[in-house]
């Protein structure tokens, strides 16, 4: 096989949530041009729509699925919709989570904390617990799960300095708990999911520049990257590509990060 072959998703079929944007995004770009049929489950099919438009001109096969991650009843439906159209899932990337109410920072209510981290986590769990057992019967796959620097290293409250509206987005609990548990449970895992064939990696990546992220905060953040910069649409293609494909074949239980150097500081 020549070596860019093991690149190649052509005949797999992929299912990924929080595909639509941002990071995400990204990640559903680099499964298409790879050349997998793709499922985009969102918990809006109206917001997923231009997304999946700009992948089928890209020469994507797409097809939107309405999912709520918190339902577990919705989290099935979405599972079986792929198996049974389907018969198989070759690639799961899990990119979707949902944002706390009642805000962010130090103090947040029990309500929403208690919301956020059990959609977050638990409803990562279910998801991934499904696939994966569709993944034991034809033993094979790839789970990705999207994690956080965040969930690697504390945070560098000066990143927030300057500005008065970021300093809430500093601390946010949720975040960092179900962040660092999935780093913990990519270990977890793999280990269980190994013997079958199936591997289970996360990505870790660091801030995204997007039109939504103040400049103090690209100014402040890039002085602690070895590379100088938040990262672009591009760069969290190539990593998803590797993770989802043959070319990472002899890779389980590891959280990469892609953050350009910041954790290695």
């Amino acid at each position: 096989m020549n070596t860019l072959d093991l690149f190649s998703l052509k005949g797999k079929i992929a299912l990924i949530t929080g595909g639509r944007a941002m990071y995400g995004k990204g990640a559903s770009i680099a499964l298409v041009d790879a050349g997998a049929r793709l499922y985009l489950a969102s918990h809006s099919v109206d917001s997923a729509k231009d997304t999946a438009l700009e992948l089928r001109e890209r020469g994507g096969m797409v097809d939107i699925i309405e999912f709520h991650q918190e339902d577990p009843q919705s989290i099935q439906k979405m599972v079986d919709l792929v198996v049974k159209k389907e018969g198989r899932i070759d690639v799961f990337v899990n990119a979707s989570r949902v944002i706390p109410r009642n805000g962010v920072g130090w103090f947040q209510e029990e309500s929403g904390l208690d919301w956020s981290v059990r959609v977050n986590s638990a409803g990562f769990l279910y998801m991934t617990m499904l696939v994966g057992e569709q993944m034991i019967r034809q033993k094979s796959g790839s789970i990705i799960n999207f994690g956080s620097m965040m969930g690697l290293v504390g945070v560098e409250k000066h990143n927030y300095d300057g500005h008065p509206e970021m300093a809430a987005g500093a601390y946010s609990h949720d975040y960092a708990l179900n962040k660092s548990a999935i780093t913990a449970w990519t270990r977890h895992a793999a280990s269980y999911y190994g013997k079958y064939g199936v591997r289970v990696n996360t990505l870790c990546p660091g801030g995204l520049a997007s039109d939504r992220t103040p400049e103090r905060f690209i100014e402040n953040y890039s002085k602690h990257t070895q590379l100088g910069r938040l990262a672009n649409d591009s760069d969290i293609k190539g990593a998803v590509l590797f993770l989802a494909s043959e070319a990472s074949a002899y890779i389980t239980g590891l959280s990469i990060p892609v953050d350009g150097g910041y954790v290695s500081i």
